[in-house]
């Protein structure tokens, strides 16, 4: 959701894409026309094309962005991507940048009309052979995504990067807790950059801007300043969802917040043929989850996934069991080859795209391929709480239970895979071992043996509240031999939104079931997928919380609750582990 700071495809090697492409002598020409939407509104572009797109029409790549055009590719980039025979589009969304118009909600009904009209407008001009390759990362990326849905046969592929399936699950409020830390900090940029307060007093401040820039026959911002005026009547996302908690609210214009999502425009994204290239993190907030969703959701698509470690756009790597910035391991995918490659399948030969994952594992440090998810060999382990804190794969024999108080200052800190979001910051940990005194924990025996932890595990928490209603997070981690205890994955949920079964959670707002203090309920926490080797000596830790203070709301807003877990026989909270006993591939050691 965050502004990116740079694509990572900037890094592009030019003639990737041949033979598509010519050799192209001339200079690349770059033009800030306005394109015409039907309600008269006008976004703003750069086109920059190959030298020679006038004798020899040429496909597109296409970034549609709210966070300002000039921000989204490097010259570098740029010029790679030209150099490889490809136009470069890049479009304000409507009610950003110098693009007309305002936005209502996000990923509004009106930013996904603009998307086919864009796609028809490049179709008809005279450099353009017809085909529009759209990639984007995170807000970019769900755009690119969107295009996916739009009309027309324009889109020939689409490579979105480190996205929400659904906004509402994996990044705002995941499990029905309200990230509010995301909230106000992606608020408060988005009217930074759309409202631009200093350019509309002032037009000498509007060049100081960087995501802010003129298109061709405005000299002195007038338009731009035109084009501002309108934005003011933009949605303010963090103002307007400070009462958001259920997948169907609304905005204060009455737009329903989950209309855009990419889970509700499934049957548009199976319906089309074009092939995607998808990449998300195990550490960057839900993208991963967010990559298999889709993957999982459209059987038949055409679809290949990059699953890594990375921060948010893929900017660092991000492995808790390295602690250096050594680059990945020779065979780990570079993004802007890996990507080029892409295109050059999807537009010479399609069917040359398959259903495939790539996917990183932790503490290994290698890439493997899979075409399902779990992979091939994977299977649940279920590891039960017992007394005195202990964590085992045998079940409780006698009945037991823990009290926990939840203490309301617990949290993850502030580079953890939630802060990523606003502008791919470093997300790091720590030993966890500090942090942990203030939770409930269960932890293993020592490991005789490497295990692989690959896919989503899943709590099951027989609880009891003093209080209605309350949020669960349970942490899974490695603890070494010295105590370091190192962050693996997570899961969240508000109790009152735990479904009627405990296993099946409803956000609707009619769904909403406060606890009966007391009462004990079965619950069951998703955490996000995550692929780890932990090594022979390490143990397995369980943490529960009930509170992450410095990203997610106070559940509930006032009261103390002290929760009561069950570990007996009729009611055995336990964990299941994806995993497996890990062997190192050929020639290398964990």
């Amino acid at each position: 959701m965050a502004r990116w700071r740079g694509f990572c495809l900037a890094l592009a090697v030019a003639g990737a894409l041949a033979p598509l492409a010519a050799a192209w002598a001339d200079a690349p020409t770059k033009t800030s026309p306005t394109i015409p939407m039907h309600d008269g509104v006008r976004l703003a572009a750069d086109v920059v094309l190959p030298g020679g797109a006038a004798k020899a029409r040429v496909p597109a790549l296409l970034v549609v962005t709210p966070y300002g055009r000039a921000t989204r590719l490097s010259g570098r980039g740029v010029q790679a991507f030209v150099d490889a025979g490809l136009a470069v589009v890049l479009v304000d969304a409507r009610g950003s940048g110098a693009s007309q118009g305002h936005v209502l909600s996000i990923f509004s009904r009106e930013e996904r009309g603009d998307l086919g009209e864009v796609l028809a407008w490049i179709a008809r001009q005279p450099w353009s052979d017809g085909r529009v390759v759209s990639t984007g990362v995170s807000y970019d990326g769900n755009l690119a995504a969107l295009t996916l849905a739009a009309p027309g046969r324009v889109l020939a592929a689409s490579a979105p990067r480190f996205i929400d399936f659904d906004t509402y699950r994996d990044l705002a409020l995941p499990g029905g807790v309200r990230n509010e830390m995301l909230l106000k900090g992606w608020g408060a940029l988005t009217d930074e950059l759309n409202l631009a307060p200093a350019c509309v007093a002032d037009a000498a401040a509007c060049a100081a801007a960087p995501n802010l820039e003129r298109v061709d026959g405005d000299p002195d911002f007038g338009a731009l300043r035109s084009a501002l005026l309108e934005h003011q009547h933009n949605w303010r996302p963090y103002p307007d969802t400070q009462g958001y908690q259920f997948e169907d609210d609304v905005t204060p214009a009455g737009r329903a917040l989950r209309e855009g999502f990419l889970s509700t425009q499934l049957a548009a994204l199976r319906a089309s043929p074009a092939p995607v290239q998808l990449w998300g993190s195990w550490f960057d907030a839900g993208t991963a989850d967010s990559a298999l969703a889709w993957y999982q959701a459209a059987p038949a698509a055409r679809m290949e996934l990059y699953l890594g470690a990375w921060t948010h756009g893929g900017g660092a790597r991000v492995d808790p069991f390295i602690r250096d910035t050594a680059e990945d391991e020779p065979g780990a995918p570079s993004p802007a080859p890996t990507f080029l490659d892409f295109v050059r399948r999807a537009l010479g030969r399609p069917s040359a795209v398959t259903r495939v994952i790539h996917y990183y594992t932790a503490g290994a440090a290698v890439w493997r391929t899979t075409p399902v998810w779990p992979p091939a060999g994977i299977a649940p382990a279920r590891w039960y709480f017992g007394p005195a804190g202990a964590l085992s794969l045998t079940a409780p024999a006698a009945a037991g239970a823990d009290r926990y108080a939840v203490d309301f200052t617990a949290t993850t800190g502030k580079t953890n895979r939630w802060t990523t979001q606003l502008g791919g910051g470093p997300v790091d940990y720590g030993d966890r071992s500090g942090a942990d005194a203030k939770l409930l924990t269960y932890t293993s025996a020592p490991l005789a043996h490497d295990i692989e932890i690959t896919g989503a595990p899943a709590a099951t928490l027989y609880l009891a509240s003093t209080q209605p209603d309350g949020a669960v997070f349970v942490y899974l981690e490695a603890v070494a031999p010295d105590g370091h205890s190192t962050y693996l994955s997570e899961g969240e949920l508000r109790l009152a939104l735990r479904g009627a079964s405990g296993k099946s959670p409803s956000f609707l707002r009619a769904d909403m079931a406060p606890i009966t203090p007391g009462e004990r309920v079965e619950v069951e926490v998703p955490l996000h997928a995550v692929s780890a080797v932990v090594p022979r000596g390490d143990r397995l830790r369980i943490a529960i919380a009930g509170a992450d203070a410095d990203t997610f709301a106070r559940y509930p807003e006032t009261g103390n609750p002290t929760y009561t877990l069950s570990r007996s026989p009729a009611a055995p909270s336990h964990i299941d582990l994806p995993q497996a006993d890990w062997t190192a591939p050929a020639g290398r050691t964990p």
